[in-house]
């Protein structure tokens, strides 16, 4: 398939994206320990950033050093298969997000709670329409984690639980619609412009009214909406700081867009204090054109977000997916109607088929070829 043709599919699937001047990354260090050669997730604490590694590595918490060397290392004391995300509740917990799946085999994926002492606990979930593979969670001060699939176009499913999980059982989650990333013609990434859409990271404001969704090139900035009704559908609450379901209805607003080009493989993202977007990722040096990620900066991020009101983009709610989960073989969400003005409609959806099954192919593919690469992983 073309990348020309790819690319018109991408387009039509494209939501409009809020006007704002975008701030160049600065980079702060670069990730030089080989422990942080895999970085999938990030946080920043008192002590300074702390990062996971994913799948195929141990499952440990690194802070880091202003240089960016490894200041401590903590061992959670609970085996991960694919940690792909770290958040961090306001009394210091944090939660290691075990939702990778690039298979799509799991029958469950996990949060792992690391309180700041004492031992670890797990907390699994089901989705309600099979396995999906995701990277991106975040999780507000309600307890409820609103997780971010990662799929190919632009259109990612948007998941939370009822409540806070709980409990040894599987906390089940709802669909509550599909992220539509836009457009973007940034460059980097291990897999170029077709990285430009998938989802590989997330993180919330200090003050929880600013949402952050990176993919492999940029991140967009999501302002959390200070009206609404307050409804289980995630329409929004009097103010949705700090709830799933302002998370939810900010993700259905229009973005501001945050380059980040030139990352090998970014797939983490913070906010300090202070309103800065903090970025990293993987390491790509032992690949063909690969590079050593860094630690960036873009300083004032929070304030680029959109102001309340902003247009709302092309992401709708979807009320199609069961309540109940399904069995682990069934089909992931299907994307709903887009609607869009150009081509005939007929030669748009033969052309997203065509190049989502083309895609999705090669991007299995590389998935496997990096999972089991030099470092011999499985």
């Amino acid at each position: 398939m073309p990348l020309l043709a790819v690319a018109a599919v991408l387009v039509v699937l494209g939501a409009t994206v809020a006007a704002a001047a975008p701030a160049a990354p600065v980079t702060r260090c670069v990730l030089a320990d080989p422990r942080l050669d895999e970085v999938s997730g990030m946080v920043v604490t008192p002590a300074g950033p702390a990062v996971v590694d994913d799948s195929g590595n141990a499952t440990v918490v690194y802070t880091l050093a202003p240089d960016c060397s490894v200041a401590s290392a903590r061992s959670v004391g609970v085996a991960g298969r694919d940690v792909e995300d770290l958040a961090r509740g306001a009394d210091g917990t944090l939660w290691l997000a075990d939702i990778g799946d690039n298979d799509r085999q799991r029958t469950t994926v996990a949060l792992i709670r690391l309180p700041m002492r004492g031992p670890a606990t797990v907390h699994r979930l089901v989705y309600p329409d099979g396995p999906h593979d995701a990277e991106t969670l975040l999780l507000p001060a309600d307890g409820r984690p609103v997780i971010v699939t990662k799929d190919l176009g632009g259109r990612s499913g948007i998941y939370t639980t009822d409540a806070p999980p709980a409990g040894p059982s599987p906390t089940p989650l709802r669909h509550l619609g599909q992220l539509v990333v836009p457009l973007s013609s940034t460059d980097g990434g291990p897999i170029g412009p077709f990285g430009r859409g998938l989802v590989t990271g997330g993180a919330l404001s200090a003050d929880a009214r600013v949402v952050a969704v990176r993919t492999y090139t940029d991140a967009w900035l999501y302002r959390v909406p200070g009206s609404g009704a307050g409804t289980a559908d995630g329409a929004g609450t009097a103010d949705g700081a700090g709830t799933a379901d302002g998370v939810v209805a900010a993700l259905r607003s229009t973005p501001v867009d945050v380059p980040l080009p030139g990352e090998p493989q970014g797939e983490a993202v913070a906010f300090t204090t202070d309103g800065t977007l903090l970025s990293a990722g993987e390491s790509t040096s032992g690949r063909a054109g690969g590079g050593t990620a860094s630690l960036r900066a873009v300083p004032g991020a929070v304030g680029l977000a959109p102001a309340p009101g902003a247009e709302p983009s092309s992401a709708a709610p979807d009320t199609s997916a069961p309540d109940t989960p399904a069995p682990d073989t069934s089909a992931s969400d299907t994307a709903g109607p887009v609607a869009a003005t150009g081509p005939p409609v007929g030669l748009v959806v033969a052309a997203m088929l065509v190049g989502v099954v083309v895609v999705g192919l090669l991007l299995r593919v590389w998935t496997r070829a990096v999972r089991r690469g030099p470092r011999g992983r499985p």
